[in-house]
C-alpha cells in the first residue's frame, strides 16, 4: 500500500463521509477557525520534528511508496497526513459536540450548555 492509498483509505474517506453528513454545519465560523488553528499548530509542531528525524535517519520512507518528492527532507504525503489528520480530528470532534449538544440536557437531566452557547432549560 502506498502512502497516498493509506491517506485515501484512512483519512480522506472518513473525512468525506463526515463532510457529507454535516454539510452546511461545517460553514460555522467556530468550526472553521478551530480547524484552521489546529492545522497550523499541527504543521508547526510536525514539520521540524519530521525534518530532524528524517535528517538523522530515524525515519525513512520507501521510495516506491511515496511520490518521490521531498520538502525539507520529508515527503509531501507526510504533510498531507498531518493536515488531514487534524481536519478529521476537528470534524469528528465537532460532529460529536453537535450530536451530544442536542442530547445532553435529556441525558444528564440537568442544565447543560447548548451548541449555541446558551444554557439549556
Amino acid at each position: 500500500m502506498t502512502y497516498a492509498q493509506f491517506l485515501l483509505l484512512f483519512l480522506v474517506l472518513p473525512l468525506a463521509a463526515l463532510v457529507a453528513l454535516l454539510r452546511r454545519r461545517l460553514l460555522d465560523r467556530r468550526y472553521l477557525v478551530f480547524t484552521g488553528a489546529l492545522v497550523l499548530i499541527a504543521l508547526a509542531y510536525m514539520a521540524p520534528w519530521d525534518h530532524t528525524a528524517a535528517v538523522w535517519g530515524l525515519w525513512t520512507w520507501a521510495p516506491g511508496r511515496t511520490w518521490g518528492l521531498r520538502w525539507w527532507a520529508v515527503p509531501p504525503e507526510e504533510y498531507l497526513f498531518c493536515v488531514l489528520e487534524a481536519m478529521l480530528a476537528a470534524t469528528l470532534t465537532y460532529a460529536l459536540l453537535l450530536w451530544w449538544g442536542d442530547r445532553a440536557p435529556q441525558a444528564l437531566g440537568e442544565t447543560a450548555l447548548r451548541t449555541d452557547g446558551k444554557a439549556a432549560e
